[in-house]
């Protein structure tokens, strides 16, 4: 399934994803904040309108760069490492088919378990260089919230242990091309089992809507 293409777009429909699921993980309130409940209700919509309207992401100069890129960044990281690197279509877990994510690559090493990965292409050079100085999870937990629980989504969803954000931008020299976050489990299995509990709130809110909207 191609990323953006309208079955791609068509299978999301009513989905929670991991590209916005940090719109539900607000420190104070959860999903009863402002932003939580524009999201609910954006999923709501979506639900309740024609299947055949399905809306295409508006694509900017900096979306199309890293559209662009993400190819020749996952191969570069496979080459650089030596890995198997596979793109997955998206996916939902057996115990909610009302979310959805896709990691940018599934890494197959030969004697260790599968991991995943998520690719970043900054359009902005600065944001490269702002990537390369995180040192922890956390880190980009501080700096840029919706990438660190897109990757955490990746992980609960696909069962992940393991996984790496990636940074990539062909316009820096050597080694400075390419930048890789580690995440391992135990640092941030806390936020994971959060973030599970508030997608399924937001699940049960849609539909308490929906109904309310039915019943009228």
């Amino acid at each position: 399934m191609e990323d953006y293409s309208k079955e791609w777009f068509t299978f999301r429909i009513g989905k929670f994803t991991a590209s916005k699921c940090h719109m539900l993980m607000g420190d104070k309130g959860g999903i009863t904040t402002q932003t939580a409940k524009t999201y609910i209700l954006d999923k709501v919509a979506e639900e309740l309108s024609d299947p055949h309207w399905v809306e295409e992401l508006y694509k900017d100069r900096a979306t199309q760069w890293g559209i662009d890129l993400e190819p020749d960044a996952s191969e570069y990281y496979s080459l650089a490492f030596n890995l198997n690197v596979d793109k997955p279509d998206p996916q939902s877990p057996e115990w909610c088919d009302e979310i959805s994510c896709s990691p940018d690559g599934i890494v197959y090493p030969q004697h260790e378990n599968n991991y995943g990965i998520e690719i970043k292409c900054p359009y902005n050079r600065s944001n490269h260089v702002k990537h390369m100085l995180l040192m922890e999870e956390r880190d980009l937990k501080s700096t840029m919230k919706e990438y660190y629980w897109q990757v955490l989504m990746n992980m609960l969803i696909f069962e992940f242990n393991y996984y790496e954000f990636i940074s990539y931008d062909p316009r820096f020299i050597g080694k400075n091309r390419m930048f890789v976050l580690p995440f391992k489990i135990e640092n941030v299995n806390d936020d994971i089992k959060r973030l599970k509990e508030n997608l399924l709130l937001a699940v049960k809110e849609k539909h308490r809507i929906i109904n309310l909207i039915n019943a009228q």
